[in-house]
């Protein structure tokens, strides 16, 4: 009878500390495993901010450099008109006395200087 209640005590301690020692290890690997996929998934989340953000980089430097290219050729376009718009239709002529003399034509030019020299 001692011996009997000796082995069913033994059991019950074995089952009452052994078993949840057991599923408390099985739960550690677990939990070790969730936090090294959650560090996997992380390191793939990272990448892919990344890759999406070099893309991002690099379509916003084209449209940069389309823009600029716009704006030089408006620039240049503007410059043009403005030094059309500035600058007289005049012609420059040789005159009778020698001298070089600028007007709409080259008789308005050598007007007041004996008029325009023969070549």
């Amino acid at each position: 009878m001692v011996k009997q209640l000796l082995m069913t005590s033994a059991i019950a301690g074995v089952l009452a500390f052994g078993v949840p020692a057991a599923i408390t290890m099985a739960q550690q690997t677990t939990a070790t495993e969730d936090a090294k996929k959650a560090g996997k998934e992380t390191k793939k989340a990272g990448k892919a901010v990344g890759e999406a953000s070099k893309d991002a980089a690099k379509a916003t430097g084209k449209g940069v450099k389309r823009g600029a290219k716009k704006t030089a050729t408006g620039a240049k376009k503007a410059g043009t008109a403005v030094k059309d718009g500035v600058t007289l239709d005049t012609t420059s002529a040789v005159c009778k006395d020698g001298t070089t003399q600028k007007g709409k034509t080259k008789a308005t030019a050598c007007n007041g200087h004996g008029g325009v020299a023969a070549k």
